[in-house]
């Protein structure tokens, strides 16, 4: 079994062979480590603790959906997971555009890297569950992220979606950036739920995943 070796700096360096170097980040409020192999291993959980709403007629920064990168560079096969429950009441019926940003502010300024548009909504009361997963696929100057949403509500095509209750599935990829330089940035989402719309978001699960 490899001696595990704790160390309280972030992001510390390889360990020899037969060791295992972890870490605590407290920023983050995460765990991580890394093996002989150099590779960074891990997760980082996030919840909300309050509502948030209602409102989104414009483009919205979403509460506790920031999650702190563990190092300087994302790393190819890193993941992140967002689920949010929210609901609507009759007014707007635009098409919602989702967007990651990153950067270190946890708002609107910081940069948007994808941005998915959803089907239309209508002019009804609606509850969905919002389902967003992203994935690095590269890491580097032109560095590469794919993502999805999946919007799951209770009316059949009407609310949050003109399209059957489970099937508004969209997916997109983004433009290459640099994602080697990134240490201090959070990985977050943005929301604009377009003219009139008001919503409240009841529930933040954000996770994020590598190793």
């Amino acid at each position: 079994m490899a001696d595990l070796l704790v160390d309280v700096q972030s992001a510390p360096a390889t360990p020899a062979s037969g060791q295992v170097v972890g870490w605590p980040d407290t920023s983050s409020k995460s765990w991580w480590y890394k093996n002989a192999d150099g590779n960074l291993k891990g997760d980082l959980y996030r919840a909300a603790t309050a509502a948030q709403g209602a409102g989104f007629a414009s483009d919205t920064y979403v509460t506790s959906s920031g999650l702190l990168l563990p190092s300087t560079s994302m790393v190819a096969g890193m993941w992140w997971r967002w689920q949010l429950t929210i609901t609507k009441t009759a007014a707007g019926t635009a098409t919602p555009i989702w967007q990651v940003r990153i950067g270190t502010g946890q708002s609107t300024s910081d940069t948007s890297r994808l941005s998915i548009t959803t089907a239309a909504q209508t002019a009804a009361s609606d509850t969905a569950l919002v389902t967003i997963l992203l994935t690095c696929r590269s890491v580097g100057a032109s560095g590469v992220l794919r993502g999805a949403v999946w919007i799951q509500h209770n009316l059949a095509a009407t609310g949050f979606a003109n399209t059957p209750a489970g099937f508004n599935l969209v997916s997109g990829t983004s433009s290459g950036f640099d994602n080697t330089a990134l240490g201090g940035s959070y990985v977050g989402l943005s929301v604009n739920g377009g003219t009139s719309a008001s919503w409240t978001i009841e529930q933040v699960l954000a996770q994020c995943g590598v190793g």
